[in-house]
């Protein structure tokens, strides 16, 4: 685990609001706990399939731009697995306490699918109440990097493109570099979710969004791999906008191809 100031982690573990507002969540203030009339939440849960939701946080950006990052989480019997962070700390100890009131259903362990801020900020939040925080070799070395938490314990078997591995309820998949070096989509089998992060894009999404740490290369192929693996999905999340379903994989290729003719 990172080192986190002693007061704002003090703060983190005690607060107990249901909902923050988009200002106090990148602050140590803590919100009401309930959202002001007229102001959007700032964390949803919707369940898309039995057994599985979808986490939505909202980030605003400075100027007041609001950006949606959705993770997942899956019923593990009688506890639940919790695919990747809310998007900050004050925000994902938010999604904690929603998941508490809404599924009532405690959070015993979590995956991290790639070292940025939207998936990992909260990793720290999470192994304080005691949730053990998995993530590759990769994303922990690429955490250390960055200065993001880093998850505690560490995925094995996925250090090969096209690796995979059971993981309880859900597969755990690597189909190469794409958003990012260290990408892992989640596949739910009883479901027929997938959870393709980053990698994937919304259906109303016309670029690729943020490709700093992109492999353009390799991206096609990553997704190639995924829908021919997956082709039985019913539902698509990807880790920006609406769910959708496999369509969303072959838009993604669309994007990919259209910045490729480009020259970009």
């Amino acid at each position: 685990m990172s080192l986190v100031n002693g007061a704002v982690f003090a703060l983190l573990v005690g607060v107990t609001a249901i909902s923050v507002s988009s200002a106090a969540a990148q602050t140590t203030n803590a919100a009401a706990d309930a959202p002001t009339i007229g102001i959007p939440a700032d964390i949803e849960i919707r369940e898309v399939r039995s057994g599985v939701w979808v986490h939505t946080s909202y980030y605003t950006y400075p100027g007041g731009t609001r950006y949606p990052a959705n993770g997942l989480i899956v019923r593990e019997g009688n506890d639940l697995l919790l695919i990747d962070t809310a998007w900050g700390e004050l925000l994902t100890l938010t999604l904690l306490n929603q998941i508490e009131a809404k599924i009532k259903l405690p959070v015993r362990r979590a995956v991290v699918s790639h070292a940025h801020g939207d998936r990992i900020a909260g990793a720290d939040v999470l192994e304080a109440r005691g949730i053990e925080v998995y993530a590759l070799p990769l994303t922990q070395q690429r955490a250390v990097g960055e200065g993001m938490p880093v998850p505690d314990h560490t995925l094995a078997g996925l250090d090969t493109l096209g690796a995979s591995v059971q993981f309880g309820p859900v597969e755990l998949f690597y189909p190469g570099p794409g958003h990012a070096p260290d990408n892992l989509m989640v596949w739910v089998p009883s479901q027929r979710v997938l959870f393709g992060g980053c990698a994937v894009r919304a259906a109303a999404s016309d670029s690729l969004g943020g490709i700093a740490d992109a492999n353009m290369t390799a991206w096609p192929e990553a997704i190639r791999q995924a829908r021919a693996r997956y082709a039985k999905a019913k539902v698509v999340v990807p880790g920006h906008g609406e769910v959708g379903g496999p369509e969303l994989l072959d838009h993604t290729l669309a994007l990919l191809k259209e910045l490729r003719e480009a020259g970009q």
